[in-house]
This record gives C-alpha cells, sequence and structure tokens, in this order.
C-alpha cells in the first residue's frame, strides 16, 4: 500500500509542454527539467504525472536551442513604498508579465530577492498563466508557514532555496537564530497544502556528494517534499537583453532583472533518496 505521501507524489501537477527546435517537450517547473515528449500532449499547460515522463529523455538546452527558448527567471524587485504601482495596469511588473507572457516561453521562474505581497504575485502570476505559462517561485524557506496557503493559490510549483542552510559550517548562524525545527516545520506548512515543492541547490554537490549533500536528503525526506535540485548557475545569455525593460522615472520600480535558467545537474527525488545504502550517506541522525 502507498503512504500518503507516494499518493500525493503521484497526483497531476503542471508541466509546460511546447515545441523547440521541432521536438515537443514538456518543461516541469519544479524540477527544471525538460523532457522531450513520446507521447502526444496538448500544447500548454497541461496536467501530468511525473511518471507519465520517466520514459521520456531529458531534452539539453543546447538541442532546444538555448535555455532561455524553454523559460526565463525573473527577480522582479518592489519597493515598499510602491507596493501600489504593481496592481496598477501601467506598471512594470504588469508590462513585463504581459511581454514574457506573448514569448511563448513554457516557464517563468520567479526568483525572490524579499517576499513579494500576496497580490503582487498573484498579479503577476495570472498574466502569465492566462497565455499557457507555467509559473515557479524560488525562495527561501523564511516564513513559508505564513505565505503558503497564499502561494498555493498563485504558483504551479515552489522550489525552496537551501543554499544558506546547506552549508555546515553556517548553519547554526542563520539570522534571526532560527532553528532546524522552525526550517522543517515552514517546509511541511508548504507541502501541507498541496502545492508541489521541491527543495533546491546551487552550492551543494549532487549525490554521492558530502555531508551537506545528505543533510539535504534528509531534510526531504522528513519533510515530505518531491526531492531536490542541485543545479548550477547558466552562462549569461545576450538573447535577454531585448527583455531588459527599465523605467526612466526614478521614483516608478523598475521590473527587476531577468536571466537564463539554471542548468539542472541533477535532481533526486525523495523515493529515490531513500533507497540509497544507509552507509553512504555518512551515518547522520536525520534533522527533526
Amino acid at each position: 500500500m502507498k503512504s500518503s505521501r507516494d499518493n500525493a507524489r503521484a497526483k497531476p501537477r503542471v508541466f509546460g509542454v511546447g515545441v523547440r527546435a521541432g521536438h515537443l517537450v514538456a518543461h516541469d517547473p519544479l524540477t527544471g527539467r525538460t523532457h522531450h515528449r513520446g507521447a502526444l500532449t496538448t500544447v500548454g499547460r497541461a496536467r501530468l504525472r511525473a511518471s507519465d515522463l520517466i520514459a521520456d529523455r531529458y531534452a539539453s538546452p543546447q538541442e532546444l536551442g538555448g535555455s532561455t527558448t524553454v523559460g526565463i527567471r525573473w527577480s522582479p524587485v518592489v519597493r515598499p513604498h510602491h507596493v501600489a504601482d504593481v496592481s496598477s495596469t501601467e506598471s512594470p511588473h504588469r508590462r513585463v508579465a504581459r511581454a514574457l507572457a506573448c514569448t511563448g516561453l513554457l516557464t517563468v521562474d520567479i526568483v525572490e530577492v524579499e517576499p513579494l505581497h500576496h497580490t503582487d504575485l498573484a498579479v503577476i502570476a495570472e498574466h502569465l498563466t492566462d497565455d499557457g505559462c507555467t509559473v515557479s517561485l524560488t525562495t527561501g524557506p523564511e516564513r513559508l508557514r505564513d505565505r503558503a496557503d497564499d502561494l498555493a493559490e498563485c504558483v504551479d510549483a515552489l522550489r525552496v532555496c537551501m543554499d544558506d542552510w546547506a552549508d555546515p559550517h553556517t548553519r547554526g548562524h542563520i539570522a534571526g537564530g532560527r532553528t532546524e525545527q522552525a526550517l522543517l516545520a515552514d517546509i511541511r506548512a508548504a507541502v501541507d497544502t498541496g502545492l508541489p515543492t521541491q527543495l533546491y541547490t546551487r552550492r551543494v554537490p549532487p549525490p554521492p556528494g558530502d555531508e551537506s549533500t545528505w543533510w539535504l536528503v534528509d531534510v526531504a525526506l522528513s519533510t515530505g517534499v518531491e526531492g531536490i535540485t542541485f543545479a548550477r548557475e547558466a552562462p549569461h545569455d545576450d538573447t535577454l537583453s531585448f527583455l531588459r525593460i527599465t523605467d526612466r522615472d526614478v521614483e516608478t520600480p523598475t521590473c527587476g532583472s531577468l536571466a537564463p535558467l539554471d542548468i539542472v545537474l541533477d535532481t533526486v527525488s525523495a523515493q529515490d533518496a531513500e533507497d540509497v545504502p544507509s552507509r553512504t550517506r555518512h551515518d547522520k541522525a536525520r534533522p527533526g
């Protein structure tokens, strides 16, 4: 019999499906992976099970014409005293969201520098999803308990950036004196909403990795997330220059910055991690 976590993992979730360089592909906004699609699938936002793509090989950015043909990373910047501007029909954020949606991208990964107000995030995500784009949010684990329900209404996938926590030398000195127990509770809150949630890192090596790698695996198993994405920053891509929309009025907030999607080195499901022989996991106790 499957556990409740296995049942949750088997549920369909949103993928971005489209044709790139003559290939029918499905992009997973949760893991950051793009798959060649062997079966005929409706183009646009499609609900698929991850198990449906097991037989479909991964598509490299090179064979699709570059990562920016699939999607981009967007870091919107909202100044606190300009919150109302995002809801304005002429706000730079809305204009950027509309411009991105019109390009036919399969996904936009919104990367938070500071937590966005729920209304702002909802407005941005709505513009993107209305035109068939998928939306993921990459953010830190802080305050997820307070935001989990709102995030589940806005985005298709949540990637919790663990870079500040995974380093054993800095883990005990996180701002605000947060404990690992509080960290786990925040991540579990997101999982409990049903929002597809994945741990994410640019700094920690994929398995077999090191102590930090297996600490992340233990966090994944303890919280019930779908898995861990190990990624590295994509090289600079000048094709994004046409999207750098800025407002010359210094009183208006800028739209933020745009960058290519990160390149996924590996993505490990929680189920696969659980099957790793314990002798390779440094025999450490799981957190929480």
